[in-house]
């Protein structure tokens, strides 16, 4: 028989290690519990300082309110807190911060230093601990009113924690994110960042609409923001409003959804359900949209302390919160219809003819549409654009390859084609895609990549990540084609791209390329590859049924050469006799 040890109570020390791993997951759970503290205190300019991706430092001042000379020691216990008295507190909760674990659990893993001074205090006091233990007393020293939080040597006492943690670059980024996140919650706020002393990001302080879209251009993007909603809409007590991406801007991966509830960043089911339904039949599978919502209601009417982390919620009329996402959503997307472009099937929008759409209110625009483009200049962009259209083939030409013949385009992703008696079903994606690297990867190969100036230069701008991975791939890149030159700080132009992918959305195809090879880098041979497969997901003008038969005739031969990937499937008699009887 086996012997357990006597029950014993806990030492604080271990209670707080314990404690630190729900909440202090890597330096970015440092650097969001810090910041929303800095902002529960009221401040309103916050300075954020990081060294080796947030291991060797990560520095937090404010000019908040402070903390009181006498509660400092207080302050760094666990379950001490100034958010809440009494247990009626949690049911109209507004603050950030509550368990008041935080500081403790940071403290318990790091070593940490604390400056603080109330506006009635005549200097600050210090503070500094290591591994929950005071190091020294509480000493005076000369500080601005608000509060200065160092963490340094993170993980030092537990190196089994530290060896999870990925390299400075990949820290860095989770870093820059929770920045992000915290920074479009309160446009009221100026913000700043900097790494190894360097700046990275300046952010005014700001409460009209233009410094507000100043704001999310300068972190989401000018792309983005060229091609978003603003809305704002109101209903039983609920207040949704800020920027929603049309449909032809999807993405391949939820990096730019941005949703808070009474300013909380969250990441909730029941939101991501709504959102995902009111995007419903307009984007492809695979694609998410891209948004910077708030939503505002009675602090009664949700519950926050359901998780650690305070990123889930529970909604007290979940049904009704639901469905005013969805037929907001619905309302402002139904009303861009005819200012967005809203599937990738539409022609190709010069910069000069697109116009950015925004909702104020429901179904109101709040600037008028531009004018049309006078009629000579469209007949002379016509015409342009058919000299780079591919050769519309004779019925005779169209002769079936060894996928057929095309007959019908299913919801713009799929090709109906008969191949003698039989049906298939070809995804369009998945065969430009392979025909898109077979050729490109012949081009290359022979050193004679055609290369299609734009009509109009295309202007970008990136994301730091975004910029790096650039210049890492650059020389590459203007190998297969590509013709992307720096014109100021993060932002790029766009000239020109591999003839064969004319038909491509540059604006949407670079950064998309750009991010992925951020989360997946590919040796220069698999390069092409991975342009292949942005490729064909920015492709958007739409494809006549001539074409779509030469699509077939040139990527039948290579049909066969996916591994785990089917571009086509065979539409049996048999099954189709069965979906009737």
């Amino acid at each position: 028989m086996t012997f357990l040890p006597r029950v014993h109570r806990l030492s604080v020390r271990l209670a707080n290690q314990i404690a630190a791993g729900e909440v202090v997951e890597r330096p970015a759970s440092v650097l969001k519990e810090l910041l929303e503290n800095s902002l529960d205190s009221g401040a309103s300019n916050i300075c954020v300082d990081i060294e080796g991706g947030g291991v060797r430092l990560i520095r937090v001042q404010d000019d908040g309110c402070g903390i009181h000379r006498d509660d400092m020691e207080l302050a760094l216990s666990r379950h001490a807190t100034s958010k809440i008295n009494e247990l009626t507190d949690l049911e109209r909760l507004s603050s950030m911060g509550f368990r008041g674990e935080a500081l403790a659990s940071i403290t318990s893993v790091s070593r940490c230093r604390i400056v603080s001074r109330t506006a009635e205090m005549e200097t600050g006091c210090c503070l500094e601990v290591a591994g929950s233990e005071l190091q020294g007393e509480l000493s005076p020293q000369a500080h601005p009113p608000g509060t200065t939080v160092e963490v340094r040597d993170l993980f030092y006492n537990t190196p089994a924690r530290r060896r999870f943690l990925r390299s400075e670059r990949t820290e860095q980024g989770h870093l820059e994110s929770v920045f992000k996140q915290v920074a479009l919650s309160r446009f009221d706020v100026s913000f700043s960042l900097n790494n190894a002393q360097r700046a990275v990001h300046k952010l005014r302080a700001s409460q009209d609409i233009k410094g507000q879209e100043r704001r999310v251009m300068q972190l989401c993007g000018k792309t983005f923001l060229d091609r978003t909603l603003h809305i704002e809409f109101e209903a039983a007590g609920m207040r949704l409003w800020g920027w929603i991406a049309t449909p032809d801007f999807a993405r391949s991966q939820t990096d730019l959804q941005y949703f808070y509830l009474n300013g909380r960043t969250i990441r909730d089911r029941l939101v991501n359900h709504a959102i995902r339904q009111a995007y419903q039949d307009r984007l492809y599978h695979g694609r998410h949209p891209a948004y910077v919502l708030f939503l505002e209601m009675a602090p009664e009417q949700v519950d926050v302390n359901v998780h650690p982390t305070k990123h889930e919620v529970r909604f007290r009329e979940a049904r009704m919160v639901h469905d005013f996402l969805v037929s907001s959503l619905q309302r402002a997307l139904d009303g861009s219809a005819d200012a967005a472009l809203v599937t990738p099937s539409d022609d190709i929008v010069s910069p000069a003819e697109s116009t950015p759409y925004r909702l104020s209110s429901p179904g109101r625009s709040s600037s008028p549409p531009m004018p049309p483009v006078a009629g000579s200049i469209r007949e002379q962009m016509s015409a342009y654009k058919k000299l780079h259209e591919p050769m519309q083939p004779e019925q005779t030409e169209t002769a079936p390859g060894l996928l057929g013949t095309a007959l019908a385009e299913l919801y713009g992703r799929y090709i109906l084609a008969q191949r003698d008696e039989q049906l298939l079903l070809i995804d369009i994606v998945q065969a430009r895609e392979c025909l898109f690297r077979e050729q490109l990867g012949i081009s290359v190969g022979q050193g004679s990549v055609s290369v299609q100036p734009l009509l109009l230069p295309i202007q970008i701008q990136l994301e730091q990540t975004q910029y790096k991975i650039l210049e890492q791939y650059s020389e590459r890149l203007r190998e297969l084609g590509f013709d992307i030159s720096q014109v100021g700080p993060g932002n790029v132009m766009v000239r020109q791209l591999p003839r064969l992918l004319r038909d491509c959305d540059a604006g949407m195809l670079v950064p998309a390329l750009l991010t992925g090879l951020a989360r997946r880098p590919v040796e220069e041979q698999d390069l092409v590859a991975a342009v292949a497969r942005h490729a064909a997901r920015a492709v958007i003008r739409r494809t006549t049924l001539g074409e779509l038969s030469v699509l077939l005739r040139e990527v039948g031969p290579m049909a066969q050469e996916q591994d785990g990937r089917r571009i086509y499937v065979e539409l049996e008699r048999v099954d189709l006799d069965k979906l009737f009887r």
